[in-house]
This record gives C-alpha cells, sequence and structure tokens, in this order.
C-alpha cells in the first residue's frame, strides 16, 4: 500500500500574468509531517514505508524517513521489531498474531518522537476467487473477482507490482572508442557487455489508491474489478510482463479515510504532487496529540495472485522504438562526431564498397541498442 496520504484544499498557486507564483509559507512549512504506509499481515510478510511530506516546489518524489524503530505492540507489550531495508521500506519476514487479540503499531523516529497508532483487530482477508486479464481496442485491462460468503469483508482495497522484460532491436556488436592517434575507432564489443545491452528489466509499483465497497450492494461479491490497464503499443508486452495483485480487507474507518484521500489526490493530481494540508489518520505522537501522522494502518492477512502476459498473447500490439538511422562516413572527424564519448549514437554494422573496405557505418540512436538506456536493469526478477 505506497501511497503519499496527502491531502487537502487546493490554494492557488500561479497567477496569470506578470505575477509571482503563490507559495503560502504554511503549506511549505507542512513538509514535516510523517508518513505511514502499509499494512501489519498477521501470517506473512509485513511491509511498513515511512517518508515526509513535500513542500509545492520540492523536486523529489518522495522523502524517506531512515533510522526509525517501527515496533508490533501487542496487549501485554510483547514488542516485535520490524527491520529498516532501503528507501524507507521497514519489514519482518512473518507474524504470528492472535486474531483475539489487539495490536498497535510504534514508531520511534531518528528524532526520538514516538507514534503510537489505535489499538487494530485482526481483519480478515477473502481470497482472489480469479485473477485475469482481458484485451480491448484500447489495451489491456486486468482484473479480480472475490467474494466473501459470510458477508463480513464489504471493504477492500488492492496494490500491485509490475514487472517487464524490454529487448534492443539487435545486438550492439560495435563500438566507438579513442583510437591510437587520437580521434573515434569502431571495434567489436565484448560479446558480454553486448548481452547486458540487449535484455533488460523494468518494474513499477501502483500508485493509486484503489478501493471498492460492496456494502451496497446485496452480496459481498467484487466482480471484474479493474485493478490496472496497460495501453497500446506499451512497452510492457513488448516481450513479456507480470503483475502481482494483492488484496486486503478493510474496515470502515480505513475506507473513509482513503475514499476522502482518493478523491482529493485525482482533484490534486496524484499522490506523490505535493500537497498541503493533512486528514487525519490512526496514527499519532505520544507526547502531543495534535501531531498525527498521515496514514491509516489496519491488520489483515495480504493475499496476492500474479499472471503473465507474452508478446504472443497479444498479436499485433504494434510497439515500437523510433530508431531512425542514417549512415556515418568512415573517417576520423564523422565518427567523432556521431560515436565519441556521451555520444547519441551507436554503430551498429558497417557499410562495405566492392573492394570490401568500410566506407560507412550505420547510426542508431543509443537507446535502441542499449536497454539500459530505457531505465532497464540487468537484474532479472527472481521469479522470472
Amino acid at each position: 500500500m505506497r501511497k503519499l496520504f496527502t491531502i487537502g484544499i487546493f490554494a492557488l498557486l500561479t497567477v496569470v500574468g506578470c505575477k509571482k507564483p503563490f507559495n503560502p509559507e504554511a503549506i511549505n512549512g507542512f513538509s514535516s509531517a510523517l508518513i505511514v504506509e502499509g499494512v501489519i499481515n498477521p501470517s506473512g510478510v509485513t511491509n511498513i514505508y515511512l517518508s515526509r511530506t513535500l513542500d509545492l516546489d520540492d523536486k523529489v518524489v518522495i522523502k524517506p524517513e531512515p533510522k526509525a524503530v517501527v515496533q508490533v505492540l501487542s496487549e501485554n507489550n510483547t514488542a516485535v521489531t520490524l527491520a529498516e531495508k532501503t528507501g524507507g521500506l521497514y519489514s519482518i519476514p512473518a507474524l504470528s498474531l492472535n486474531s483475539t487479540q489487539k495490536y498497535r503499531l510504534r514508531i520511534r523516529t531518528s528524532a526520538g518522537v514516538e507514534y503510537m497508532s489505535d489499538a487494530l483487530a485482526v481483519k480478515n482477508t477473502p481470497p482472489i476467487d480469479k485473477f485475469y486479464w482481458e484485451r480491448s481496442p484500447e489495451g489491456v485491462g486486468i482484473y479480480v473477482d472475490a467474494q466473501d460468503s459470510q458477508n463480513n469483508t464489504k471493504y477492500y482495497q488492492w496494490d500491485f507490482e509490475e514487472d517487464w522484460e524490454i529487448r534492443s532491436i539487435d545486438s550492439a556488436k560495435y563500438s566507438g572508442v579513442p583510437g591510437p592517434m587520437g580521434g573515434i575507432a569502431v571495434v567489436a564489443r565484448d560479446s558480454k557487455e553486448s548481452a547486458l545491452m540487449f535484455t533488460c528489466y523494468k518494474s513499477q509499483r501502483s500508485t493509486n489508491i484503489d478501493i471498492f465497497s460492496t456494502a451496497k450492494l446485496s452480496a459481498d461479491v467484487v466482480s471484474r474489478h479493474r485493478v490496472a490497464f496497460i495501453p497500446n503499443i506499451s512497452d510492457k508486452l513488448s516481450v513479456r510482463y507480470s503483475i502481482l495483485v494483492r488484496q486486503y480487507a478493510l474496515n470502515f474507518e480505513a475506507f473513509e479515510y482513503l475514499s476522502m484521500m482518493k478523491r482529493n489526490t485525482e482533484q490534486l493530481g496524484s499522490f506523490f504532487d505535493a500537497q498541503p494540508s493533512e486528514l487525519v489518520g490512526n496514527i499519532r505522537n505520544v507526547s502531543d496529540k495534535n501531531d498525527v501522522a498521515i496514514g491509516y494502518i489496519v491488520i489483515a492477512p495480504v493475499l496476492e495472485k500474479r499472471l503473465f502476459i507474452t508478446i504472443s498473447d497479444v498479436p499485433g500490439w504494434g510497439f515500437r522504438l523510433n530508431c531512425n538511422t542514417f549512415p556515418v562516413k568512415n573517417d576520423r572527424d564523422s565518427l567523432a562526431v556521431h560515436f565519441g564519448p556521451g555520444a547519441a549514437y551507436t554503430p551498429q554494422y558497417p557499410v562495405q564498397n566492392s573492394a570490401g573496405g568500410i566506407t560507412h557505418w550505420t547510426a542508431t540512436p543509443a537507446s535502441c541498442l542499449d536497454c539500459r538506456l530505457r531505465s532497464g536493469t540487468n537484474v532479472k526478477p527472481a521469479f522470472w
């Protein structure tokens, strides 16, 4: 449940004409608020993210909160401590909580400020009955079906992680290197480096508040709820794609909190846009009741399902890179201009004359022959 829990009344930030931008001091001062995100999983992996809100003019996407102590505290004051990872993540592989007890989340920041959640009961999460995709003229929609035959859940939330493979249009067999007499020479590239440039992987977490209520329905049934959408020609389906969805049960208070935050954030832009004021959650500073952290913690099993889609499953997908090529003369000056250090182009293959001499090189945009330049990584997902 990786969200930026800030909402509020949107102020007019820019006046039309030759006026200066309006940056209220009170809004910019809101950057100190603690954000707490996550779900306490009573019988599995628990991930809690801590960060800080942003000023309206901040350029960063998120400010992680490091070096905190994060614990799950039982009614008899037994504490289990989560391990700090990177990026404000605090995690524990498995908890074993008693469904008849209530628990609190306790946080002590590196500055020594302590926050505590309300006492939380364990909420049951019904299983994901079906996780599937369907193609439409606009792209591919990904859906979940779920139900609670006991009619006890009524409030649901989902988030997801996407991973996909991307490839270059061809193997990068050549590279420009400094020549022995100055200038640039085109030489054969090491095959291991070529392999690293050809296949990459990308990943992305959901950035929406995705909630649904069956409270007004005749049965506690979720049918064809769309959790993700891949528009036509996206590179996500250029080779192979995977999505892992997580389903949580919410209580009414958490659902109301998220509903209001969803309305406000959709009006303002996205979770990661800086926003001017807070919504009161269930986590408070134990020494200052006016200092309320942004976020709403619940305790519920985290249920997951994963699916894969390959390019062969979506014939005619239409993804293609814009890889316009052009010839570069095989002389010192031309090679230096186009294939020197930091150049935007890479030599793809040689053009020879009838005598076998190289007259030109085909210049191809570097990002077309090096998938790492398209925000890719060579680290293959463990489940791939």
